[in-house]
């Protein structure tokens, strides 16, 4: 790889974090912003989902738009969305305002697959699944440090971190500006038929193999792990009576072993078995990590699981994407990865759901044996199905 790319790549790896550093201060305060508008638990739900929702419609289309008039520009529009977002929750004075204030930043937050089609156009097969790794360790940053700029700025009320969140997104907006270099040569994609916004192009896109067997593991990935991230708390409470405390100390290592997965283990590993054995192989990891959790009230054998289960899902995600642009023309990077971004936000929209029915209706162990079942399932069924080169 040319030193100049080893340069974008960390580039985009800084506007992302930065970016995921203002999601990530918002995403633990919304409950609390909400109950001062007096929502009850349905509502605050459904202020969650709304995210995910309008991230599932705008993923594709920004990334349509990014195959025709640059990713760059597009990055910067959207950057902008999620900072007139921040800001309109910072002084929304009724729920309807909340609401709208997180769908507009669902709608920019279809930004990920502009930044993971950036990330294709910079490398190539034998550097991809590193850079989708570093952009997945940017996530994990941002999300670590984020609720606790968060947590200390919410004491002088819950304007300052939606206002922080806010500048935030003005730095993210400004580094992209003076420091990305667009990947796009606009004025040939304007021309291309590959490039245009048409509901004949969405289907042909689909209809190539093997986006749409990668976008049903993409959606089941989702859908498995965000049923986790909806019922942990219930399931450690009920096994060790652990409080948020401890959540908290939990979340804190998967999100350390998720980044040290992305930068060190991931590239090592593909390198190695290549990205078919690498994507089976983490999803085999992902059954056993949730097997364990569920079965399991020992609690070095449960802190196991807890390695085994962000370890899986930080080799699948970036392996995935890596695979999809790899199968694609280079004009379709941001329309495919949207819409693998698309069928991820429509997993974390059913899966807390679909988990905390499961929770309520069985027991505590029950939403991650069937995640655990699920990743089993994908791994013998529906991997064998994306026909790649198994090296």
């Amino acid at each position: 790889m040319k030193p100049a790319n080893n340069r974008q790549m960390m580039t985009i790896f800084l506007v992302v974090f930065i970016d995921l550093l203002g999601f990530g201060i918002i995403l633990p305060l919304l409950p609390y912003i909400a109950e001062k508008y007096a929502a009850t638990p349905v509502m605050i739900g459904l202020l969650s989902g709304s995210y995910s929702l309008f991230q599932f419609i705008a993923g594709p289309i920004l990334g349509r738009l990014s195959d025709r008039y640059g990713r760059k520009k597009l990055l910067i529009i959207s950057q902008l969305g999620s900072m007139a977002g921040y800001v309109l929750l910072a002084f929304a004075g009724s729920l309807p305002l909340l609401f709208l204030s997180r769908i507009i930043d669902g709608i920019t937050g279809g930004n990920i697959s502009i930044a993971q089609a950036y990330m294709a156009d910079v490398t190539d097969k034998s550097t991809r699944a590193k850079g989708m790794g570093l952009l997945g360790a940017a996530f994990g940053l941002g999300f670590m440090f984020g609720p606790a700029f968060g947590g200390f700025l919410s004491k002088w009320g819950f304007a300052a971190p939606a206002l922080f969140a806010a500048g935030i997104s003005l730095l993210s907006t400004v580094a992209t500006t003076v420091f990305l270099k667009e990947t796009v040569n606009v004025s040939i994609a304007k021309k291309s038929p590959r490039t245009a916004m048409s509901f004949k192009e969405i289907r042909r896109v689909l209809a190539t193999a093997p986006i749409s067997t990668l976008l049903l593991i993409f959606f089941l990935l989702s859908l498995g792990f965000s049923g986790m991230q909806g019922t942990y708390a219930l399931l450690v409470q009920a096994k060790f009576a652990w409080g948020p405390q401890q959540v908290g100390y939990i979340f804190a290592l998967i999100g350390i072993v998720a980044i040290i997965t992305q930068l060190k283990i991931l590239s090592w590993l593909t390198n190695k078995l290549g990205e078919y054995k690498t994507l089976l192989s983490s999803l085999l990891i992902l059954s056993l990590g949730f097997g364990i959790i569920s079965l399991t009230s020992y609690l070095p054998i449960f802190l196991i699981g807890n390695v085994l289960m962000p370890l899986g899902n930080s080799l699948a995600n970036p392996t995935l994407t890596a695979i999809a642009t790899e199968n694609i023309p280079k004009e379709e990077y941001g329309e495919a990865l949207g819409l693998l971004q698309s069928s991820g936000a429509l997993g974390r929209i059913f899966g807390p759901v679909i988990a905390g029915e499961i929770f309520y209706r069985f027991n505590h162990n029950a939403p991650m044996l069937v995640s655990s079942i699920i990743f089993l399932l994908v791994a013998v069924l529906v991997i064998p199905k994306l026909n790649l080169k198994k090296a």
